[in-house]
């Protein structure tokens, strides 16, 4: 007879039971740790974390910048348990200035010449791989994102890595993020200019007025056209989800159709093969020629050149909108991690009033630390003018007592 395993002293857990507690701890693991940014400074994890390490190797706006791998190096080996890929790539993603301007990147090399923003505008425009992380340099930008042009000093002593940062503007708002988690999505759109502080400025008229309401639109950083109506946008910050349409601006020149904004996040070089694929098929009779015009002056720059100048232009950019993604739908899904540490969506009213009170118990943390300092140096100043006035008696004890009595 077989001996019997002796489950004595072993804990039983029901097999459903188990799973369902290790999916939700995966499933929270990937929203919090990974997928979701803070209310607070509109960070994800790997982006504070990068922020922070450079921060640890002296990258600062006015220090000589470092290679790119010394950098993903440290994030990976010290606090992000993830792959270098996409800790470069999450670098490459905050050196554009239309994204998430926080790092300027560096093409170390030929007299060490700067690799100028308009090149690195280009080349995320159409799509175009960044160069490898062995041979690319990076330091943090200057102050251009509220509150992280300083030091972080905030920090999780446990895990050795900074726990958020005291950002000054409501980075979400006008930084865009996406993210996907297990049972949800994050996708907030990036606005441009004055459209970024515009609702916070005007947060006391959102207690009289709905924020939406007071909120002019969205205004996305790589151009294009916006085509959606006036109704929908507000619907979407007023119900915190929704579909923005967009669409590529074009003019005509001599005849030709110029393509000079794009819709976000579009490739020229993806729109080219789509265009290029239907006059292959012979889908497309109207078009004689396509040409890439783009240089440094002008990002983008697709000709189209019509068979004749009787080709209706306005019917041919009306059929490329409807079969190729000069015309595009994106969606805003405002996901956020919330000041008590659990994922939810927001609307604009709700971001707005929920980073307002980030904001001021940053404040009062702030200035409760400065009183601190100040009471600890008065507490000291109490005690020397306590010794001050009883000079002799204080040098009769040190001179005299072995084991001075408490006073």
């Amino acid at each position: 007879m077989q001996n019997q395993l002796n489950l004595e002293g072993v804990e039983q857990l029901a097999l459903l039971d188990y799973t369902e507690k290790a999916y939700l701890d995966y499933s929270m693991y990937v929203i919090l740790d990974r997928a979701l940014p803070h209310i607070g400074d509109g960070l994800k994890p790997v982006q504070r974390r990068i922020i922070y390490a450079m921060s640890e190797l002296g990258l600062s706006a006015s220090s000589k910048p470092k290679k790119s791998a010394r950098t993903v190096g440290d994030v990976i080996g010290k606090f992000h348990p993830h792959g270098d890929s996409a800790c470069y790539e999450a670098m490459v993603l905050m050196a554009q200035e239309f994204s998430l301007p926080l790092l300027d990147h560096r093409r170390p090399g030929q007299l060490g010449l700067d690799r100028r923003p308009e090149i690195v505008r280009r080349d995320a425009l159409h799509g175009i791989a960044p160069e490898a992380v062995r041979a690319h340099a990076a330091r943090r930008a200057r102050a251009r994102h509220g509150g992280l042009g300083a030091k972080l000093r905030r920090h999780d002593e446990r895990a050795g890595r900074a726990a958020g940062a005291p950002a000054e503007h409501p980075a979400e708002r006008h930084d865009g993020h996406r993210g996907r988690a297990v049972d949800g999505r994050a996708a907030a759109q990036p606005a441009r200019g004055g459209q970024r502080l515009r609702g916070t400025d005007r947060q006391p008229e959102c207690d009289r007025q709905p924020a939406h309401e007071a909120h002019q639109g969205t205004g996305l950083p790589t151009g294009g056209e916006l085509v959606s109506s006036r109704a929908d946008i507000r619907e979407i910050y007023k119900t915190g989800g929704g579909t923005l349409r967009l669409r590529a601006t074009w003019k005509q020149e001599d005849g030709d159709i110029v393509i000079t904004a794009l819709p976000y996040q579009i490739a020229g070089s993806r729109v080219l093969e789509q265009i290029a694929a239907q006059m292959r098929n012979r889908k497309l009779p109207l078009v004689e020629d396509l040409r890439d015009e783009s240089d440094h002056e002008e990002p983008i720059r697709l000709v189209i050149t019509p068979k004749s100048r009787k080709v209706d232009a306005q019917e041919l950019m009306s059929h490329l909108f409807a079969t190729t993604s000069l015309e595009r739908t994106i969606r805003v899904n405002m996901n956020i991690v919330a000041l008590d540490g659990r994922p939810r969506g927001f609307n604009l009213h709700g971001l707005l009033t929920e980073w307002l009170a980030f904001r001021r118990e940053t404040v009062r943390r702030r200035l409760a630390h400065r009183l601190q300092i100040v009471e600890d140096r008065l507490h000291v100043l109490d005690g020397l003018l306590v010794a001050y006035l009883n000079i002799d008696e204080v040098i009769r004890i040190i001179r005299e007592e072995d084991e001075p009595k408490p006073s």
